[in-house]
């Protein structure tokens, strides 16, 4: 039985890693969630930038989360055992429910191999 889950782990687990095409998964830490739902995450690669597309759902206006405005921050770190580095980021309208587009950073070599993490936040008035 030990050996029937173990062979099932190591599918699963060569399964996702043939999948991800040389780009790690993405951690979300969405600040946003009561209002902002993410589903359908898909890293590629547009030219030779990175990109995070995915469906946000709006479940109600970020405003009703403690946003100033209906514009949000995405920020990208990338995490390397105890140690984060800031990748990009910069602001999002979080307005109604669509398809978005957010670059992951500038070139792939910064985050080649490496688990990133994707914030998402109020923005900051202007």
């Amino acid at each position: 039985m030990a050996a029937l889950k173990f062979s099932f782990i190591l599918l699963l687990s060569v399964a996702s890693c043939a999948t991800a095409s040389g780009l790690e998964p993405v951690n979300f830490n969405n600040q946003l969630s009561a209002c902002v739902e993410i589903n359908g995450v898909k890293i590629t690669t547009e030219g030779r930038i990175p990109v995070l597309s995915f469906d946000l759902k709006m479940n109600k206006p970020i405003s009703e989360c403690g946003c100033k405005s209906a514009l949000g921050t995405y920020t990208v770190f990338s995490k390397m055992e105890e140690y984060q580095s800031y990748i990009i980021g910069g602001k999002v309208a979080f307005k109604k429910s669509e398809h978005k587009y957010l670059p992951l950073s500038a070139e792939q070599s910064l985050i080649d191999k490496k688990l990133l993490e994707v914030n998402l936040s109020c923005a900051q008035p202007d």
